[in-house]
């Protein structure tokens, strides 16, 4: 029996972005265990344990959603799931910024996980998940516990674990992960088509795609799921008197337009492709709402066009899904509103991901990737700081 390696260098590495958000906290004020000004899921939480659905008073800068002169957190529920035990600890005073803090080193921790077991070295697998989370919008994101930020957040720490449960064919673990992250970002329905579709092609290679393998392997492992969905549908209709209803529609700066619609599409599209330009004295120009050019904070999905040859059956159906989430992101009518780079193209990353661990398997880092992923995190690490010192 193979005596099994301590995995020193990712934890190690862990420790050391552990550290890099202490540091970057401590810049900003000393602000690591602090509350965010945006805690609109430690205000669900508390009104929860009070044994109320709504917060109570109306708070001007925070998005809230407003039914039968209630007040209600207006974003799908599930992180205030993950918020509950830390405002059972600590009331009001819950540290948001810590909280999203570990979620970041759970999404390491995850990817790490996914490419190891896809096949990649340990010292790949750490190289990759460093550039797929802090050599993007998330490290900004990771820095500010904010409602917005916990969500995303959130949604790619459900996704992730989906595919990690996926790839051992734990299949009920990795649906019921899927239905959690869509009570953090809707759009992340969408994942169910490549897991499905990785779980039916596993079953036509091993002989088990009968009527009663599909009831066996496929159906009953979604039931978890659909009792989640469930869950949200009552938890709906019990504040707006409609399943399908999170809240968004009640919110008042939507009351004169639209949230969703294809209108939309085009600007936001034109707005991905806005450039960062040099100013005076070599001033960084860049648009500070609704996005700019989608490869500079986002680099990695450069890859998709460097990497991604053959992608076969499973990497066709992720493609498509990443596309329907994309189109459906595109159709929102601000595009994510004040932020470094694009932050909502983040929730394209768990399908990107599903692209791209063949080619990590096959083909080392080449140096061009190497310096891409060094800018990558210089800039998004530019950006955290930009953005809660000169912009906020």
């Amino acid at each position: 029996m193979t005596k099994r390696k301590f995995p020193f260098f990712p934890l190690a590495f862990l420790a050391v972005v552990f550290l890099l958000f202490v540091f970057l906290h401590d810049l900003f004020g000393g602000t690591f265990l602090a509350s965010s000004a945006y805690n609109s899921y430690t205000l669900q939480a508390n009104a929860w344990l009070n044994g109320r659905l709504d917060i109570g008073m109306d708070i001007p800068w925070l998005e809230l959603a407003v039914y039968g002169g209630r007040y209600y957190v207006s974003f799908p529920p599930v992180p205030t799931l993950i918020v509950l035990p830390f405002a059972v600890a600590f009331g009001e005073a819950t540290p948001d910024h810590l909280i999203i803090a570990l979620l970041c080193l759970v999404m390491l921790a995850e990817t790490y996980g996914i490419l190891r077991k896809a096949g990649c070295t340990e010292r790949q697998s750490v190289f990759w998940s460093a550039f797929f989370i802090l050599g993007s919008n998330l490290l900004w994101m990771c820095t500010e516990g904010g409602v917005w930020f916990l969500a995303q957040t959130a949604n790619l720490c459900f996704c992730l674990a989906a595919i990690r449960f996926a790839q051992s064919d734990r299949r009920t673990l990795a649906l019921a992960m899927v239905a959690l992250a869509v009570g953090c970002r809707p759009f992340s329905v969408f994942l169910f088509l490549p897991l499905v579709t990785l779980f039916l092609l596993r079953d036509k290679t091993a002989g088990t795609l009968s009527a009663k393998g599909v009831f066996l392997r496929l159906v009953l492992p979604l039931i978890p799921a659909a009792l989640i969905a469930l869950a949200y549908m009552a938890l709906n209709f019990a504040r707006f008197r409609n399943p399908f209803e999170f809240g968004h529609n009640y919110l008042p700066e939507f009351s004169g337009a639209a949230q969703f619609a294809f209108r939309y599409i085009p600007e936001n599209l034109k707005n991905l492709l806005r450039p960062v330009r040099f100013g005076d004295f070599m001033r960084l120009d860049y648009p500070l709402y609704d996005g700019f050019l989608l490869f500079l904070a986002n680099p990695f999905f450069v890859l998709l066009f460097t990497r991604c040859r053959k992608p076969g059956v499973s990497g066709w159906t992720a493609l498509c899904a990443m596309l329907l989430n994309f189109v459906c992101l595109l159709m929102h009518r601000t595009f994510g509103g004040w932020q470094f780079g694009a932050r909502y193209l983040v929730d394209l990353f768990p399908c990107l991901l599903l692209l791209l661990l063949p080619s990590f398997k096959e083909k080392s880092p080449r140096n061009w990737e190497l310096v891409l992923a060094a800018f990558a995190v210089v800039f998004n690490l530019y950006g955290a700081l930009a953005m809660h010192f000169l912009y906020a």
